[in-house]
């Protein structure tokens, strides 16, 4: 797999948490529902290979699904923190 992947999706990750930091908590509400309706289809495609007997996590056959995979998880992982953080934020600051 291409050693670039980690470092595409930090660089990403920089970029989608600056932006969804500038958003209401409404907006952070629905983008973690998308991201996480996203993800499970991702994770059940993943085991549908893992049940037919092939390891999605090795070899190119399926580096896309593993790409991708770590990507969702990635962006689901920077909604939930700007979620949880924000959230924090405000009910400190409305104390």
């Amino acid at each position: 797999m291409d050693s670039s992947r980690p470092d595409f999706i930090a660089a990403f990750a920089s970029i989608d948490r600056a932006r969804l930091s500038r958003m209401d908590q409404a907006t952070w509400s629905a983008q973690l529902d998308a991201r996480e309706a996203v993800r499970h289809y991702v994770e059940a495609l993943w085991q549908d290979v893992e049940r037919s007997g092939e390891d999605p996590g090795n070899g190119e056959k399926y580096e896309a699904l593993a790409i991708v995979r770590d990507f969702i998880r990635s962006l689901t992982i920077v909604a939930f923190d700007v979620t949880h953080d924000g959230t924090v934020a405000t009910d400190e600051s409305s104390a």
